[in-house]
């Protein structure tokens, strides 16, 4: 009988935003289909029933990747749940990934959220070519890895040199077991929350913003869209929530601006994107999929973006809710702000949405996992 262990070194229980969901459903469906084990840090707890064994015994810091007592804790536990497969979030436990696979005969799945080299590259670190490197040896070690596109699967293939039939695509889904807000209570407890007209209209941005990528986002959200709401006399507020721990970005908590609302980080964030008449995405410097984009979405709120972020093609979701814009033309983007808030824009059909659900989407890696 095939059994996981799934290694999630960081903070994703609960979870509250898409990189989070992201790993926290996908074993959740999975556990649902093989017996599976989440071995993560301390600081992951859940309140909630789980279809999965959790134990939360890894450490906070990120010494671990390179810690030889954890490598050995994680073949430890991997023999003593008789797992046959082993899934790492990311490419980071390589190591610890290819001795488990050593000494115990596990398959090894890597889990990509993206190409975590070329995310370094363009925040201009100076160590992305020794990540390159070991992303690359830790993606050949692997039996399967699992991209969130296909432009990330080719690309991966092409500098990692991979074998393309031990590479599929694992979408990040929706989950139809979650409750929708209801969109017209949401927007009355959010707006008596932070004391919004009625007459107003509630943009929305989301994230980690202690991010570099989402940091800028919000930059410009200071100085490209709300100085053109105000000088249009556009009835609109926008709000911006998110986590903000890092102290280099502590500076995003002095802006001002009398159009915006700074909420933090929420535990309710479906109730943001339900009352929510657009989501704005005005990021510009991140690669891979903007999860937050795809949570709005499902929730029936329309997406403003940049070309950069626009979902790929097997992100199958009608035009009728994605305003894209070049990039950097950040008129337009405010006119796509404009035509998102037209209450015609929301034409939408449920079944934009099916090909996303999560049992829908772990399908690859569930056969990949009966056959091997």
């Amino acid at each position: 009988m095939n059994k996981i262990l799934s290694i999630v070194w960081y903070k994703v229980l609960p979870a509250h935003y898409g990189g989070q969901k992201g790993i926290v459903l996908f074993n959740k469906y999975v556990g649902k289909e093989i017996a599976l084990t989440c071995l993560c840090s301390k600081e992951n707890q859940s309140e909630e029933q789980l279809s999965y064994k959790l134990i939360s015994e890894l450490p906070k810091s990120k010494t671990q990747f390179v810690n030889p007592l954890i490598w050995f804790k994680i073949i430890r536990i991997a023999k003593k749940e008789q797992a046959t497969h082993l899934i790492i979030e990311h490419p980071y436990h390589g190591i610890a990934g290819w001795l488990t696979k050593l000494f115990t005969g596990t398959k090894l799945i890597v889990h990509a959220h993206n190409i975590e080299y070329l995310r370094f590259k363009e925040l201009a670190k100076w160590w992305w070519p020794l990540l390159r490197f070991y992303e690359k040896w830790t993606h050949r070690r692997a039996d399967l890895s699992l991209f969130k596109t296909e432009a990330d699967k080719q690309l991966a293939i092409a500098k990692f040199k991979l074998n393309p039939t031990r590479c599929t695509i694992q979408l990040y889904g929706i989950d139809p077991e979650e409750v929708t807000p209801n969109k017209n209570l949401a927007r009355s407890i959010i707006s008596k929350r932070h004391n919004i007209k009625d007459d107003e209209k509630i943009l929305l941005f989301s994230g980690t913003l202690d991010y570099a990528p989402n940091a800028k986002a919000v930059e410009n959200i200071y100085t490209e869209i709300a100085p053109r709401l105000t000088s249009d006399n556009q009835k609109v507020k926008i709000i911006i929530c998110g986590r903000n721990k890092d102290k280099n970005f502590q500076y995003l908590k002095d802006l001002s601006h009398p159009t915006i609302i700074q909420a933090g980080e929420v535990e309710d964030i479906n109730q943001y994107f339900a009352a929510a008449d657009v989501f704005i995405n005005p990021v510009l410097l991140a690669a891979g999929i903007q999860t937050k984009m795809i949570d709005a979405l499902s929730i029936g709120c329309p997406v403003v973006c940049f070309n950069q972020t626009a979902l790929p093609p097997e992100y199958k979701i009608s035009d009728k809710r994605i305003f894209t814009t070049e990039n950097d033309n950040w008129d337009i983007f405010y006119q796509n702000i404009l035509s998102a808030v037209n209450p015609s824009s929301k034409e939408f059909s449920q079944q934009d949405l099916n090909s996303l659900f999560w049992r829908q989407s772990i399908k690859g890696v569930l056969e990949y996992i009966n056959a091997h």
